[in-house]
């Protein structure tokens, strides 16, 4: 078939670039060898497709080809149905969520496929098929099998006509997103809302729960609701009795459905509930349950969870519920079962508490008729609060012990009951008070007292009361007194109230988290649309300069501006990995990860090499800066000492940054640092107008900082203090108390017109606080700003190489620190090695090996660890290949199929063991994997040295070249021998 010329072609019919159709691999009768070489291509490649509707892959028509490359590639699930049958193509993230269809699902169409739920897709494919747009499907429920089980799944996708090259819909593209956690949580968040709290007595305990669970058969295949006595019916030995107040899904006169047993006893399930009066457990189905009648999947559940009902160490009773047999026991389940129980705990409290005092209540009232004696002797040692008092409210005539604790004084005060009550409950006592004198048999509510409860954790708050109050009628019918019954509550109200202030400290800790990620996406975008741009204006420099005719004028014009535009990607990229670095920093702190590591350096020559770090933002921005030594080193004979250089420099590198950022665009340009040591009394160092940062009593100082690794260099105690002034922009007093608290800033503009994530000087002083110090500032709006600090150190002998940063562990990416040239000794040609570069992402691979070639090296590429172990043998390491490739060093990527850079490393080190290599090969790192476990985990692999992506190719060859410098003499001599 004939194409027509497709803009940009040459004027012999080719596009620039491009591969002519007639000859493009796509339409070779063995097209599907170009698809990538997986263990899933291999398997679709195996289907009989000779067998299906689309017929041998040979057959295929060139739209279905083109599909099927992009679903392969695709890192998404991915599916097409292709022709008249609907016939499935799937990619192998596709493959999971098709559970037990698969891998009989690749070439059936989809009603055989999934033939239950056909009936409601078909609509979509037909409506898909008419308008030409995607149709979607919402939470449609799909069994996948996963581990033997099937489970309960939910998805939510779309189906998007694919048009061949006919112009009609041929197929359909189907993607596909798992959100049954959602679903299942929406639920279960459901059933628990409806479950209200009673606020009054109505109703028992069941008829608040038991209706609710029963809703949910999918996640509570059956219940059993106890009720625990362990007051009225405890008997001398101190056992308590349950009583089965609710059930489903267990027959009446099952052994499980014992309506009343002592929790001693071991009758039906009662041992299983002594075992989990302490907190929620998960039991396996036993013969113990069979003939339950399990509700939603016809399997049954395989285990039962039961939940004890605790509120302020109280046990009130147990939940026992039957779990989803077709969902996982994981952490979901976990919290489901855990706001279950602190839901029906709080109904149970409610209820229970309620249904107490009403008994008792209505106990007591009864023993009043037969004998006051009997009933004031009973009422005297009871567990609630008793009063009886005149009509008038003025006298007090009867109270037991409980009644006077309760209020908190003595009899001999016998005070009106409303004296005790808190001001703003006292109205509605007085209302009550006043209906039982009206004739109201019975008046309940809750009121609180101006004694305080002292709970467990927090301050002091009223004490609680449910009361209840009734008419004492004489014979004539004439109240002659009221009667009141009082329970302390304050335990459950108090419980309550922590309740909701968990929720509302959860709350907020979800809205900073979202901010969080707003300021963080926020800092990784900005610099992410500079870069694509440009890139994108690199990309089109040549394409530009062609169209306007090449001259050598417009060429080196074109050059130039490429080499601005690489400058922005790399601050860009520096910035992003500021970002990055502050996150992973921040990370340690809270988790107290991060340790302080002390040696000996030269105090002066840190300070120095630090600047010389931002020479070129100073000269680029014209800013003058200098430093000065404060008379108190020479003094206190401070200029070695012993004290974390990382954390040191990373504290002066963040107040650099600022004091360069701010300064830049004044008229004035100067940054002073200065720095000193006293011995005592840190803070008289500094001007008396710098506002201290109040210390983090939860951030305590690392014990490291009292040790040297060596002793005998173990000084005096000094606290070292730093000044870095600007005359940058500077900021009102109300500013400077905040900038050191996290995620902030100086004001709502600064991100915008600066950037930055706001977690920069929050470290600082985190860090200073680690090191024993405080860090301040002082700062006029207009008038520039000083930072200031202090940490501890100790004294030190001079050593007669000062210790320096280790680059890999320097915490910024946008300055190096400066080291002198590394010399080569006799035999190994630095300037031209050898490498094996070890790299699955393409344009990595590419861009790294021209950066290396460009820089003298001789590259071999391997795309995974197996190949790297194919090149190995093929040089001069391998011991039987002696006249092999000369190989000086390896660099190898972390994260990589078929065998990863770990696993590769380790084998290396086997061959090494084994006499199979000659001498050790060196192994760099190079990985996106930065955090503190994860280097060490590739040391212990066998890597010799570590660089994390992203770096500068000159930061790599000045590593490459230390690795082999520093290895062992004995393999570098064998290495030149066989050169």
């Amino acid at each position: 078939m004939a194409m027509a010329l497709a803009p940009g072609e040459s004027e012999g019919g080719q596009p620039h670039g491009t591969v002519s159709i007639a000859t493009s691999p796509l339409f070779d009768k063995d097209w599907y060898t170009q698809l990538p070489d997986t263990e899933h291509v291999r398997f679709l490649v195996s289907v009989n497709w000779a067998d299906t509707p689309l017929g041998p892959l040979s057959s295929w028509d060139a739209a279905l080809r083109i599909q099927a490359f992009a679903i392969i590639s695709d890192s998404l699930p991915a599916c097409i149905y292709w022709g008249p049958q609907n016939v499935a193509v799937y990619n192998e993230h596709f493959a999971p969520l098709a559970g037990n269809a698969h891998p009989h699902l690749m070439g059936l169409p989809f009603q055989k496929g999934f033939p239950e739920i056909w009936p409601h897709i078909k609509a979509k494919f037909e409506e898909s098929a008419q308008t030409g747009l995607a149709t979607e499907v919402n939470e449609i429920e799909l069994p996948v099998e996963r581990n033997g089980v099937i489970e309960e799944t939910y998805f939510t996708g779309n189906f998007n006509p694919i048009r061949g090259f006919s112009g009609k819909v041929e197929g359909f593209r189907n993607t596909v997103h798992d959100v049954t956690k959602q679903k299942i949580h929406n639920r279960r968040t459901a059933m628990l809302n409806s479950m209200e709290v009673p606020t009054d007595s109505k109703g028992e305990l069941a008829s608040h729960v038991i209706q609710y669970l029963e809703a949910n058969e999918r996640d509570i295949t059956m219940a059993l609701l106890y009720e625990v006595d362990d007051e009225d019916n405890e008997d001398s030995s101190g056992s308590k009795t349950v009583y089965l107040r609710g059930q489903f899904g267990v027959p009446s006169g099952h052994p499980l459905s014992t309506k009343e047993a002592d929790l001693d006893s071991n009758e039906g399930i009662i041992p299983l509930l002594r075992k989990a009066a302490k907190k929620i457990t998960n039991n396996k189905v036993t013969d113990l349950f069979h003939g339950v009648q399990w509700r939603g999947s016809s399997s049954g559940s395989k285990v039962v969870s039961i939940l004890p009902l605790l509120s302020v160490g109280r046990l009130l009773g147990f939940l026992v519920v039957g779990s989803n047999p077709q969902r996982p026991l994981d952490e979901d389940h976990s919290q489901f079962m855990r706001d279950l129980a602190s839901k029906v705990t709080s109904i149970a409290g409610s209820v229970i508490t309620a249904e107490e005092s009403k008994k008792r209540s209505e106990r007591l009232q009864h023993k009043l008729e037969d004998s006051r004696k009997k009933i004031e002797h009973m009422a005297q040692h009871g567990t609630i609060g008793m009063l009886i008092a005149s009509i008038d409210g003025e006298r007090v005539i009867w109270a037991n012990g409980l009644y006077w604790d309760m209020t908190g004084q003595s009899e001999r005060g016998q005070k009106i009951w409303l004296d005790m009550i808190l001001d703003q409950d006292r109205p509605k006592a007085f209302e009550a008070w006043q209906e039982t004198l009206r004739g109201k048999p019975k008046a309940d509510l809750e009121l609180r007292l101006k004694k305080l409860f002292s709970p467990s954790v927090g301050e002091p708050e009223p004490a609680c009361i449910q009361c209840t109050l009734f008419p004492y009628l004489e014979e004539d019918g004439k109240i002659t007194s009221v009667s009141i019954f009082m329970y302390d509550i304050s335990a459950i109200k108090w419980s309550e109230r922590t309740e909701a202030r968990n929720a509302f400290d959860a709350r907020e800790a979800k809205k900073q988290q979202e901010e969080f990620i707003d300021i963080v996406s926020h800092e990784m975008r900005n610099p992410l649309a500079a870069i694509l741009m440009s890139a994108d204006s690199i990309s089109n420099a040549v394409a530009e300069v062609r169209a306007q005719g090449i001259t050598e004028d417009r060429l080196l014009s074109a050059l130039e501006s490429s080499v601005d535009y690489a400058k922005t990607i790399v601050v860009c990229a520096n910035h992003q990995k500021r970002i990055v670095d502050d996150v992973l920093t921040l990370s340690k702190l809270e988790y107290t990860m991060l340790s302080i590591t002390p040696h000996t350096i030269q105090l002066g020559e840190l300070i120095e090499s630090t600047l010389k770090m931002f020479e070129a933002d100073l000269k680029s921005n014209n800013i003058q800066a200098a430093v000065s030594a404060e008379s108190t080193i020479k003094a206190n004979h401070a200029n070695w000492v012993s004290c974390d250089p990382s954390r040191l420099t990373q504290i002066l590198v963040n107040f650099l940054t600022n004091a360069i950022k701010f300064t830049k665009n004044e008229s004035t340009r100067e940054i002073k640092i200065s720095y000193g040591a006293v011995e005592s009394e840190p803070r008289k160092a500094f001007s008396d107008a710098i506002n201290w940062v109040p210390i983090d009593v939860l951030t305590p100082s690392s014990p490291e900082m009292t040790c040297d690794p060596n002793p005998n260099q173990l000084g005096q105690v000094l606290y070292l203090t730093f000044a870095v002034e600007d005359s940058g922009e500077g900021m009102d007093r109300e500013r400077t108390q905040a900038v050191f608290n996290r995620f902030t800033q100086a004001n709502i503009k600064t991100s915008i017109k600066y950037g930055g994530s706001g977690l920069g000087l929050f470290i600082c002083k985190k860090l200073t606080e680690k090191m024993g110090g405080e860090i301040g500032v002082v700062s006029d709006a207009g008038k520039g700003s000083t930072f200031t600090f202090y940490v501890e150190a100790h004294r030190a002998l001079p050593e007669t190489k000062s210790t320096t940063i280790n680059p890999d562990e320097f915490p910024f990416p946008n300055v190096r620190a400066t080291s002198s040239p590394v010399v080569a000794p006799p035999g190994l040609d630095l300037n031209h090695m050898h490498v094996l570069l070890v790299e699955d992402n393409i344009v990595n691979q590419t861009i790294l090996a021209k950066q290396l070639q460009k820089n003298g090296c001789i590259i071999t590429i391997a795309n995974h660890g197996v190949e790297a172990l194919d090149k190995l043998k093929k040089t001069r390491l391998w011991r039987e290949n002696v006249t092999g490739e000369k190989m000086d060093i390896i660099l190898m990527d972390w994260e990589m199929p078929v065998m990863d850079g770990l696993t590769c490393a380790r084998e290396i080190r086997k061959l090494e063991q084994a006499g199979q290599l000659v001498g050790h090969v060196e192994i760099i790192a190079t990985t996106a994997n930065a955090r503190d476990e994860q280097l060490k985990q590739a040391l212990e692999s066998g890597i010799d040295s570590v660089i994390s992506k992203p770096f500068l190719a000159g930061d790599l060859l000045k590593q490459m070249r230390e690795r082999l410098v520093k290895a062992d003499d004995r393999v570098l001599a064998s290495r030149s021998l066989t050169s």
